[in-house]
């Protein structure tokens, strides 16, 4: 175990911030090899008798095989039950919906530990249903490919609309590196854009702090930036599937996952750039986008620091502060279609922009560039960083028209109830 996460799990200091940071996490084993742990790793937990492992038609081969190898003649004897849960994967991909959702759940009838063998996606639906179902869980991840393992979110999407709920995270997580390593290396690639995309979200918490004193924390702040430097310290040998680079990958997004742990919430590790990736997945604009939700969050990332940026060289003298007239309703309801009425009220009512003063922001706009210039990269130094790490870099890349950018950037906002600079900037104008 790397031993900034050790140090976490046994620390009882109090923080700087105020607040208490508790983690739900006992048990943590990253290295190769690490599948075979898995059984002792459950018996020091507690005494389970009903296992459900939930994996789907490509997990299974990768992981969930040996899981079941290893687990199953323990639990299949003296009453105890072992049972694997393969979800098919339709050809569009498979999504964490609630139609999955109860189907999981409807197969949990006696089950007392639930093991998530797969990425982001079956995490999601297993966190879901641990929490409906009210078991605990263990991760096991197949490829390093979000930071959403460790998560209290189920991101989910429920009828049609991208939707967190708040839900049970890992109460242990076994990371095999030999099977990180062994991933198809987009989903690797994927895990480094959603790293990367911590530069716009932990910006976008310092902005809304500086505006509207919404709650911060340093030290979970300095978690995230560990978590982006773990990638960063070895991005030659990330491309190369070196395993110990993939772990280090792997460590970065555990980090940003006990930094969601520590706050309750998302905020984080997920801001303008997350926004403009669930916008993209609820298929209002596009169809079927194949791209991983780290990839589409690396691009946004990009093109959010390129927007920052030239928006900051503004002179705050010259910005409009009566520039924004309230909600675009129509515009709103043209582009969300049967989900806008949904959209509006459950993200955007009442308006949050309303309750910030215009003019204290634009009073502190040289502190927000100053911010700007010390702590988020150029959006070509970050396709610079995406492209050598072997990501996608670009719109192009995962299918997307350029064109369909000032779309992304003008409705994303409403996509969740957050602030962010992509939002508090419709208050100039921008």
């Amino acid at each position: 175990m790397k031993p900034s996460i050790n140090r976490l799990l046994v620390s009882d200091t109090p923080c700087p911030c105020g607040r208490p940071h508790p983690i739900s996490l006992r048990r943590l084993v990253i290295k190769r090899d690490a599948l075979r742990q898995i059984p002792e790793v459950i018996s020091a937990l507690g005494d389970f008798h009903h296992l459900v492992m939930i994996c789907d038609d490509n997990t299974y081969p990768a992981a969930g095989a040996r899981v079941e190898s290893f687990c199953a003649p323990l639990w299949r004897c003296d009453g105890k039950t072992f049972t694997t849960l393969c979800l098919p994967t339709p050809p569009e991909g498979l999504h964490a919906t609630e139609t999955v959702a109860e189907t999981v759940m409807s197969a949990l009838t006696d089950a007392d530990l639930l093991l998530a063998v797969g990425s982001g996606t079956i995490h999601d639906i297993t966190r879901f249903a641990a929490t409906q179902r009210n078991v605990d869980f263990v991760s096991i991840p197949t490829a390093a490919s979000v930071d959403g393992f460790l998560s209290s979110i189920a991101a989910m999407t429920w009828h049609g609309i991208k939707r967190s709920f708040p839900a049970k995270p890992p109460i242990a997580l076994v990371s095999d590196s030999d099977v990180l390593a062994a991933a198809p290396y987009a989903l690797t690639a994927s895990g480094v854009g959603d790293l990367l995309g911590k530069y716009t979200a932990l910006f976008d918490w310092r902005v809304s702090h500086m505006v509207t004193g919404e709650y911060i924390c340093e030290r979970v702040i300095a978690l995230e930036e560990e978590a982006m430097n773990e990638v960063l310290a070895c991005k030659e040998a990330v491309a190369s599937r070196d395993p110990d680079a993939v772990e280090a990958v792997m460590y970065g997004l555990l980090l940003s996952g006990v930094a969601m742990q520590m706050v309750g919430n998302s905020r984080p590790a997920s801001g303008s750039e997350h926004h403009v990736s669930h916008l993209i997945e609820m298929d209002v604009f596009t169809q079927n986008n194949p791209a991983l939700h780290g990839e589409k969050v690396g691009v946004a990332a990009a093109l959010i620091a390129d927007r920052y940026h030239q928006i900051l060289t503004l002179n705050p003298q010259a910005l409009t502060k009566n520039a924004y007239q309230g909600l675009p309703m129509e515009k709103i309801r043209a582009a969300f279609g049967r989900h806008a009425e949904e959209v509006l009220s459950a993200e955007n009512t009442p308006d949050p922009l309303l309750e910030v003063d215009t003019a204290h922001m634009i009073s502190l706009w040289q502190d927000i560039k100053i911010l700007a210039d010390k702590t988020l990269p150029t959006g070509e130094a970050l396709r610079q960083l995406l492209t050598a790490m072997g990501a996608k870099a670009t719109l192009e890349d995962i299918g997307l028209s350029a064109h369909l950018w000032d779309t992304l950037w003008d409705m994303s906002p409403f996509v969740r109830r957050r602030l962010t600079f992509m939002r508090l900037a419709k208050l100039v104008g921008q």
